[in-house]
C-alpha cells in the first residue's frame, strides 16, 4: 500500500493517484511546471502551513479511490471453489483478527481517549463493525454458501434455508451489508488519518493501527470478490438451472 507522509514527493503523488495532485493544485500551493521533487513538508514550510492539514486532505482522496483489485485468478474457479476461497482467505482471517483488534482498540481508547475524542468514536465504530462483519459471515455460511454448494451438487436442487431457496434474497441483504461496511471503513480511515501512527504512540497504539489497516485491506478485497464475482456467478447459476440449461 502507498505510504503517504510529509516526506512524500509531489511526483510520487502524481504516480500514485493524479486526483491527489488536483487537490494540491486547488490549494494554490502547487502549479503545473513547479518542482515535483519537493516533499509535502518542504512545500508546506514555504506557505507556513501544518503538513497534517494537507496530508489529511490527500488521505481522504486516497481512501476514496476505487480498489484496483485483480481477481482474474478466481475466474476459472467453480462456484464452490470461490466460496471455499472466501471462507479460507477472508472469513478465517476476520475471525482470527477481529476479537484481538476489538480488545486493542478498547485498550488504546482507554489510554489515550481523554486527549483524543476520535479514539472514543473509533472504539464505538469498530466494535459495531466487528459485530456486523461477524453477522454477515454467519449469514453467508448459513444461507448463500450452502445454496451455492447445492447448485453444484448432482441434482442442483437447493435445500431451503431461513432465506428460502432463491439466492437473490441473501444476496440483496449482503449487498446492503457491503454498503454499510464500506461506509464504516471510510470513517475508520478518517478517524485514524488513514492509519497514520502519531509520534507519541506506544506499542499497543502502533499494533492497533497495523491491525486496523489489515482489516480494512482484507475487507475491501473480500467485498470486491463477492460483488464482482460470487454474487453474479450465483445468480447466473441459479437462472441457468431454472431454465434447464
Amino acid at each position: 500500500m502507498f505510504e503517504l507522509s510529509s516526506e512524500t514527493k509531489i511526483a510520487e503523488l502524481d504516480a500514485e493517484n493524479p486526483a491527489m495532485i488536483r487537490v494540491l493544485k486547488s490549494t494554490g500551493m502547487y502549479s503545473e511546471g513547479d518542482d515535483a521533487d519537493r516533499t509535502i513538508d518542504n512545500l508546506c514550510l514555504d506557505f507556513g502551513l501544518n503538513p497534517m492539514i494537507i496530508l489529511n486532505m490527500l488521505a481522504r482522496v486516497q481512501a476514496e479511490r476505487p480498489p484496483d483489485i485483480d481477481i482474474s485468478e478466481l475466474e476459472g474457479m467453480t462456484l464452490v471453489q470461490v466460496v471455499e476461497h472466501i471462507e479460507s482467505e477472508h472469513h478465517a482471517f476476520l475471525r482470527e483478527i477481529l476479537p484481538v483488534t476489538v480488545e486493542l482498540v478498547e485498550r488504546v481508547a482507554g489510554e489515550y481517549g481523554a486527549g483524543d475524542d476520535r479514539l472514543i468514536e473509533l472504539q464505538a465504530l469498530f466494535t459495531k463493525l466487528a459485530d456486523e462483519l461477524e453477522n454477515h459471515m454467519l449469514h453467508e455460511e448459513e444461507a448463500l454458501f450452502p445454496m451455492c454448494r447445492d447448485m453444484e451438487a448432482d441434482d442442483g436442487t437447493i435445500k431451503p434455508t431461513r432465506c428460502g431457496d432463491a439466492v437473490g434474497g441473501p444476496i440483496a441483504c449482503m449487498e446492503n451489508d457491503h454498503i454499510v461496511a464500506k461506509q464504516a471503513l471510510a470513517s475508520l480511515r478518517e478517524l485514524t488519518d488513514n492509519f497514520t501512527v502519531p509520534e507519541a504512540a506506544d506499542e499497543d497504539y502502533r499494533e492497533m493501527l497495523e491491525r486496523l489497516s489489515r482489516v480494512d485491506q482484507n475487507t475491501v478485497v473480500h467485498i470486491h470478490k463477492e460483488d464482482q464475482l460470487l454474487f453474479p456467478r450465483a445468480l447466473d447459476t441459479q437462472a441457468a438451472l431454472r431454465n434447464g440449461s
